[in-house]
């Protein structure tokens, strides 16, 4: 190892403070903090409370409440008045005089013959209901035989 300062510098050393003005500024921050995380505290409770929310903001409240029951009504009418205009006699003969069209622009696709995976789906579905209805009415009857 070399001998020597090894770029060392001395520095003048400050004479040790006094602690009590130290504590006393550790003591003053505390208590801001303090008050600080209290406020904190205390806001987030009033955020919290739903009763309270609802007596400050009243009028916004009875806005937006009025708002959502407006938007629910105006859906619920929209639809009926969709649904009685569907049903009229020149609606519906609309409707038909568009599928005839369609019909007359593709024959091939009125009459299509199912793919063999439609077939063996549909041979499924039926094997199934049928399985289940037999199961049922075995459910049904056997109770009264058992009574004879």
């Amino acid at each position: 190892m070399a001998e020597g300062t090894g770029r060392v510098t001395e520095i003048e050393a400050e004479a040790p403070r006094d602690p009590q003005p130290i504590e006393a500024d550790i003591v003053r921050r505390r208590e801001k903090l303090t008050t600080l995380v209290d406020e904190l505290s205390r806001r987030g409770r009033e955020l919290t409370d739903v009763g309270l929310q609802v007596r400050r903001h009243t009028l916004g409240v009875a806005v937006t409440v009025l708002a959502a029951g407006a938007i629910v009504a105006g859906s619920i009418a929209l639809g009926v008045w969709r649904a009685r205009r569907r049903n009229t006699l020149t609606a519906r003969s609309g409707r038909l005089r568009e599928a005839l069209g369609r019909m007359i622009d593709r024959p091939e696709r009125v009459a299509v013959e199912p793919t063999a995976t439609q077939r063996i789906i549909g041979s499924a579905g039926s094997a199934a209901a049928a399985v289940l209805i037999k199961a049922a009415l075995d459910r049904l009857i056997r109770p009264g035989q058992r009574a004879r």
